[in-house]
């Protein structure tokens, strides 16, 4: 009996000490971004997608998007970036993650992302089908990775690493 209560303990205490050492740590995004530019849910409402229609840019806002991203430089920031293609159809911040157990940050930027829309079928913020451009800028709000989807004429530049 005594050996099968250790065995026991000695399982359970294995299994704690397991647990303990793949659990993810207690993580927070805290604060609120302000971009500037509508939140998805905004852009999405003043579209034929709730209704069940596709979005489709205009032929000439999606000329313009065609012949002007190739002018965008890394380092560019949003403002400089708006010049050329204009404001985004929408876009959100990232705040800073940071352990529960750390002090809050007292830097308070946020990494923003922006779309451009060109086609989009469904409700689903993050469809694989979507045609567009999603554009993504650093803390110090630079311009460090534009990544085309599915938009087969326009290159990749920079990376999603290259951010801070």
């Amino acid at each position: 009996m005594v050996k099968v209560f250790f065995l026991t303990v000695a399982v359970g205490c294995c299994c704690c000490s397991l647990a303990a050492q793949t659990s993810v740590p207690n993580v927070v995004f805290q604060g609120k971004c302000d971009t500037g530019v509508p939140g998805y849910q905004d852009w999405y409402q003043q579209t034929r997608l709730p209704k069940g229609e596709p979005y489709v840019a205009a032929q000439d806002r999606q000329q313009e998007l065609l012949n002007k991203y190739p002018k965008l430089k890394l380092a560019m920031s949003m403002t400089e970036v708006e010049k050329y293609l204009g404001k985004p159809d929408f876009a959100w911040g990232k705040p800073i993650a940071r352990l529960k157990t750390a002090p809050e940050p007292t830097d308070k930027r946020c990494n923003i992302e922006a779309a451009y829309i060109l086609k989009k079928n469904s409700e689903n913020m993050t469809d694989m089908e979507d045609v567009a451009i999603f554009l993504f800028y650093s803390r110090d709000g630079k311009l460090y990775w534009a990544s085309p989807q599915n938009v087969p004429q326009l290159k990749q530049m920079g990376s999603p690493t290259g951010g801070e």
